[in-house]
């Protein structure tokens, strides 16, 4: 869990793509989001850890906007409760990242009746800022990223985009 958090993190700070003004709709990763900008959004999978991860990004200047989802096998979510689960996604942050924890929360995401186990953190390295949503549908985890300057993760851009998720039907 850990390795994924990480490698997302430096996939979405490193990345060199461009973003669309309308709502992307991902019928493979069962979501959508509203990412802002002109430019149509890049999808991209990866492995990591043993997973397949998918990530759909757009850059912003020196930062960028992101939506990542994997699935975990189901024997992971069976070993511990959600909360713990997404706790240990926080903590590859910090141990493998280096990332300095600002702020972090337990939270609910609310999605065709039922409600989804979240958790929001603000962290930061040096210079770049972080910004995300970690929610835990099942055996899949989405991971919602702003990436940049301050300015950018509490900006308008960012609440709007990590509000615009949402999974599908």
């Amino acid at each position: 869990m850990r390795t994924i958090l990480t490698v997302a993190v430096l996939v979405v700070f490193s990345a060199t793509l461009t973003a669309a003004d309308t709502k992307f709709e991902s019928k493979e990763g069962k979501y959508s989001a509203k990412f802002p900008g002109e430019e149509k959004p890049k999808t991209i999978s990866q492995k990591a850890g043993g997973l397949d991860l998918y990530i759909t990004i757009v850059e912003k200047g020196k930062g960028g906007y992101a939506v990542i989802y994997s699935d975990v096998t189901p024997d992971v979510v069976k070993a511990a409760p959600a909360a713990q689960l997404l706790a240990g996604g926080q903590k590859g942050l910090e141990d493998n990242f280096k990332a300095k924890i600002t702020k972090s929360g337990e939270a609910k995401v609310l999605a065709n009746g039922k409600e989804y186990p979240a958790r929001d953190i603000l962290a930061e390295k040096e210079e770049m800022h972080l910004r995300i949503m970690l929610i835990l549908v099942d055996n899949r985890l989405y991971q919602v990223f702003v990436v940049g300057s301050k300015e950018l993760v509490s900006g308008p851009d960012a609440d709007a985009f990590i509000k615009s998720f949402e999974l599908a039907k």
